[in-house]
């Protein structure tokens, strides 16, 4: 497994991928489904944080 740098990473979250993606050679179809895969990651990940966080 790898950590993938992002330039824009407002959330400062660690993203990582088995072996060595190369985001420059994606068609767009691959591109697409790495990017919304990643939203949605992204997203569980802030509604349990915001849920946990409500529930203190």
């Amino acid at each position: 497994m790898k950590e993938i740098e992002l330039k824009n990473n407002p959330l400062g979250i660690r993203v990582y991928a088995v072996g060595e993606p190369d985001i420059d050679r994606m068609t767009e179809e691959e591109y697409n489904l790495f990017a919304s895969s990643l939203a949605m990651r992204v997203n569980d990940y802030i509604t349990k944080q915001k849920e946990e966080n409500d529930a203190v």
